[in-house]
């Protein structure tokens, strides 16, 4: 049995469909509150022995998960699907309905997965739509995603941007280029001609692996498996091999939403 915690509606739905199909408890939330304020659940006293699920670090749900990690007690933390995401949780075009990523003690799958045949034949469904595309090995500059300031919080990484540019200057002469959400040109735009992307532990890294631009990221992204972590070999990125392995892997955990309900990524998740 589990028991789940609700903050806002949007991401209430996921969480109440997960915990119905474990026959979980539900702590429904005194109200809605600021994304950056304590949410109140009435019923809930303390961890007991029963694992938790959420939805994201905001509105409470952060302290509840390190209240988690620092008595090794397991949690289920659902966030928006690795690729095929929708923005505002809307319903996904090519699948009609919504879809979202879940992880077992973590906020992310940062190693690849053992998968077994039946996660291979659920893939195909996933893996029609996934394009793979050749390694670039040239490009103008250095692509940098800035993480949220709650991220940058959440991981104790003050100074984020600054530091980041000042490490990649000292290593490389090409232009870096600051990508915000409020940019005017397109993802993939941006992508072109960029030489690598540099992240935290945004999805983003996903879409620009997969569409051949070399990864720099934290040790606890998802793109960890096929990505880089020192800034100081910003010159000579890495372009792994096993980048099918991996996107297999986090295609694998993350879960439509009719596969919420039914209970199929329950009974996948429990014994990992």
């Amino acid at each position: 049995m589990i028991q789940g915690f609700e903050t806002r509606e949007n991401t209430d739905k996921p969480i109440r469909a997960f915990v119905k199909s474990a026959n979980g408890i539900l702590h429904k939330k005194k109200s809605t509150v600021n994304q950056y304020e304590q949410t109140e659940w009435p019923t809930y006293n303390h961890l007991k022995e029963k694992p938790i699920v959420v939805f994201g670090i905001l509105r409470g749900t952060g302290d509840l998960i390190k209240q988690c990690n620092a008595v090794n007690h397991t949690y289920y933390h659902f966030d928006h699907a690795y690729y095929f995401k929708e923005q505002k949780h809307g319903i996904n075009k090519i699948f009609g309905d919504r879809i979202y990523r879940i992880t077992k003690n973590a906020l992310m799958l940062n190693v690849i997965d053992e998968l077994d045949d039946n996660d291979r034949e659920r893939l195909k469904k996933f893996k029609k739509y996934i394009d793979i595309k050749k390694w670039k090995t040239d490009g103008d500059y250095v692509l940098v995603l800035a993480p949220s300031e709650y991220v940058k919080k959440w991981y104790g990484l003050k100074d984020w941007e600054s530091k980041t540019e000042e490490r990649l200057k000292r290593n490389t002469k090409r232009p870096i280029r600051f990508r915000t959400k409020d940019s005017k040109t397109s993802y993939e735009e941006d992508l072109k001609n960029a030489w690598a992307v540099v992240t935290c532990q945004s999805s983003a890294c996903v879409d620009a692996i997969l569409y051949g631009v070399p990864s720099f990221c934290e040790i606890y992204s998802m793109g960890a498996p096929v990505s880089t972590f020192n800034l100081d070999k910003i010159e000579t990125p890495y372009y792994p091999t096993h980048r099918e392995d991996w996107i297999d892997s986090l295609l694998s955990n993350q879960y439509l939403m009719s596969e919420i309900e039914n209970g199929y990524a329950w009974n996948r998740l429990k014994n990992k």
